[in-house]
């Protein structure tokens, strides 16, 4: 008896711990998607959070940094399950070499989150990875680019390297940037707007690469490997 009493208190004890990362964890990303990584601080979390021990965050996640990862893999359980069952259903309709089916990958599980009332977009448009935020952005944002050129590889590949991953990046910060915008703002989306935008961003990955272009890249090759 004392022994499934003390297996009952553990449970208690991992249920309330799990409640409480998690209590944290949504804080935290509706915190960071107002003011970024940097603008909030870890006392502005727990007190947000309703904790009145201090060290709370540092005893389940490590750090900032730590809690920012966990927050992200927490997040992405979901998106990628999402776009596997996306991709499948791709697939099986035959569309899956589409460049809006795979816009669509990309944008439907983002859209999803906001619809759940989630802050995770707004605060992955805040995680900008050329400044101080660059240890906590995360290698799945890499991973969905790739998705792109699984999904359409004649298209992408096609394209010179250098097009091809300025475009995915293009792409990348625009749909997050302009979901995130809606989601800060309380603004919901609708069909119309989003179609609208998925049109662009479809065209935005697809336009061909000007002769203009062409030429300024090998000119900058060149000197590149004159300077090499």
């Amino acid at each position: 008896m004392a022994v499934d009493e003390k297996a009952a208190g553990r449970r208690r004890r991992h249920t309330t711990g799990e409640a409480t990362r998690d209590l944290l964890m949504t804080t935290a990303e509706r915190l960071f998607a107002a003011r970024g990584v940097e603008g909030v601080t870890l006392r502005e979390i727990q007190t947000e959070a309703g904790q009145s021990n201090s060290s709370v965050i540092t005893y389940h996640f490590g750090s900032k940094a730590g809690l920012v990862r966990d927050l992200i893999a927490f997040r992405y359980r979901t998106i990628d399950a999402r776009r596997a069952v996306l991709l499948e259903e791709a697939r099986a309709d035959g569309v899956a070499e589409d460049p809006l089916a795979a816009v669509w990958l990309v944008v439907r599980p983002l859209i999803e989150s906001i619809e759940a009332g989630e802050m995770f977009v707004p605060f992955l448009a805040r995680l900008a990875p050329a400044t101080a935020d660059a240890e906590y952005w995360p290698r799945q944002m890499e991973d969905a680019t790739d998705v792109l050129q699984e999904l359409v590889p004649e298209l992408l590949g096609a394209l010179p390297d250098r097009v091809r991953r300025g475009r995915e990046v293009q792409l990348y910060n625009s749909v997050l940037n302009l979901l995130g915008d809606h989601a800060r703002n309380r603004h919901p989306i609708s069909d119309a707007q989003l179609n609208n935008y998925i049109d662009g961003w479809v065209g935005m990955l697809t336009a061909p690469v000007s002769a203009v272009t062409y030429d300024l890249m090998e000119d900058e090759a060149r000197a590149k490997r004159r300077r090499g």
